[in-house]
């Protein structure tokens, strides 16, 4: 257990990140001002502070100022609703551990403070070497955040794992949702790069100009409103990871760029004519098929080459059910947690509905899914009927196809066991384990009648 001192005005962060950080076991204070931060640290101690960049009376720059020039033992955590590269270089140059942008998911947060709190006590910022992992694929699963027991995602890890000791630019493929940033983090996690900076960015967010001014970043002057010098995100994360989502959206002219960075590993900032050399590990991401894309001359095939030295491919979630209900009780803790319910479990009839549907939008869909479940459930398990429709539709639809053979199937041994006991209704209520009533209900429901002499009479489409 450690002692965390959140800095912080906004009422609802510090509710919320305290309580995720008292379920894990820690001391949580709270200070919503300068002043105040000051005062907490003086008397509580603490081994880490989370602190907004924005404090009444000061902020988390002055505050972390403090913290080092009174040479006190604890790591410090910058926070902010409105951030920038530059403000983001600026807290790691000034001895902040990470700088995070809100909102801030629980498990980021607990990813970033466990990973503070380890440092408390240890070494220096000396460059680690690579991590030695344990063997088991459980043990993997742990470090890198990626769930699963399937042989797929076993498969998947090991692979990481290996990957992770290069310094190999690295391709991951794999549909909408499946989790290739994950696998990104989970590579420069176990890297020797890990107490460096990820940054990731999605290609398709920007257009091409402003693409190449948040890659390689822009001098004042260089266009309108460059009002002032810009790192790009490739300088910011040198020696560190960055992971460059989407990047077969990325326009062609901005490709022979990034080919010419890859080869040379210099960047030159819009508006500039230096360029800087920097030391970046790439991992790149796509939902398309690059072979397909080089083909159409949409992609060029010589960067294909250089992305995809190691490629990687995260298998979709309708390939590996097995990994569902691990999943799913994963994603129910998380969203119980944040909202602070209950919700222990899942019923079987719930689970059932997960572990059969095709998830087409992969893990994403299915976290989504269960996030809908913690809300509207109302007890202490999620039912079948706090899941999207779409879940129970689609069952049905399975179904359907059997349904027909089923009620067929059971007309015949009802119409048997009648003819067995001479169409005694009790005696073969009795035989079929079933109430009178519920003989009665089904007959009524197959519109099945009995005559006069107690034979059965049947609908003509049931008539053999």
């Amino acid at each position: 257990m450690a002692r965390i001192l959140i800095a912080d005005g906004e009422e609802s962060f510090v509710r919320s990140a305290a309580a995720t950080l008292h379920l894990r076991g820690h001391e949580v204070v709270s200070s919503r001002n300068f002043s105040e931060a000051i005062r907490s640290i003086e008397s509580s101690m603490p081994q880490l502070v989370l602190a907004d960049l924005r404090l009444e009376g000061g902020g988390g720059f002055e505050l972390l100022d403090r913290i080092k020039r009174d040479g006190r033992d604890c790591v410090v955590i910058l926070t902010t609703n409105l951030g920038s590269i530059e403000s983001a270089v600026e807290a790691i140059q000034r001895g902040a551990l990470n700088y995070l942008r809100k909102p801030i998911s629980t498990s980021e947060l607990v990813s970033v403070v466990e990973e503070g709190l380890s440092k408390v006590a240890g070494p220096g910022p000396t460059r680690p070497a690579p991590v030695n992992l344990p063997s088991e694929a459980s043990d993997l699963s742990v470090l890198t955040g990626i769930l699963g027991g399937s042989r797929a995602m076993d498969d998947l890890l090991r692979l990481v794992e290996k990957v992770a000791e290069t310094d190999s630019s690295v391709l991951v493929t794999g549909e909408t949702g499946v989790g290739k940033e994950l696998v990104g983090r989970a590579i420069h996690r176990l890297s020797r790069r890990s107490d460096r900076v990820f940054c990731a960015v999605n290609s398709a967010a920007f257009p091409e100009s402003l693409l190449e001014s948040e890659l390689f970043g822009h001098r004042r002057g260089a266009f309108t409103g460059a009002t002032n010098n810009k790192k790009g995100l490739f300088e910011f994360a040198h020696e560190g990871t960055v992971f460059l989502d989407e990047v077969a959206e990325m326009p062609l002219p901005m490709q022979v760029k990034l080919l010419r960075f890859l080869q040379t590993g210099e960047v030159r900032p819009v508006g500039d004519e230096e360029t800087r050399l920097v030391d970046v590990r790439l991992v790149a991401a796509t939902n398309k098929i690059l072979e397909q894309e080089v083909t159409r001359g949409s992609f060029r095939e010589d960067l294909y080459y250089r992305l995809a030295v190691i490629p990687i491919d995260v298998p979709p979630l309708r390939d590996r059910p097995e990994d569902i209900r691990a999943l799913s009780e994963h994603f129910l803790q998380k969203f119980a947690e944040r909202a602070g319910k209950p919700v222990k479990d899942i019923t079987g009839d719930a689970m059932d509905l997960l572990v059969g549907y095709a998830w087409p939008g992969n893990v994403r869909q299915l976290e989504n899914s269960i996030e809908r479940g913690v809300a509207l459930c109302q007890g202490l398990e999620i039912r079948a009927e706090d899941l999207p429709v779409r879940l129970k539709e689609e069952s049905m639809v399975r179904e359907g196809e059997s349904i027909h053979s089923l009620q067929v199937m059971e007309r015949a041994h009802i119409l048997n066991t009648l003819e067995q006991v001479n169409w005694n209704r009790k005696r073969a209520a009795g035989l079929l384990q079933i109430s009178t009533t519920t003989l009665w209900r089904r007959l009524k429901e197959f519109e099945i009648e009995l005559d006069g002499s107690r034979r059965a009479v049947l609908p003509p489409l049931l008539q053999r």
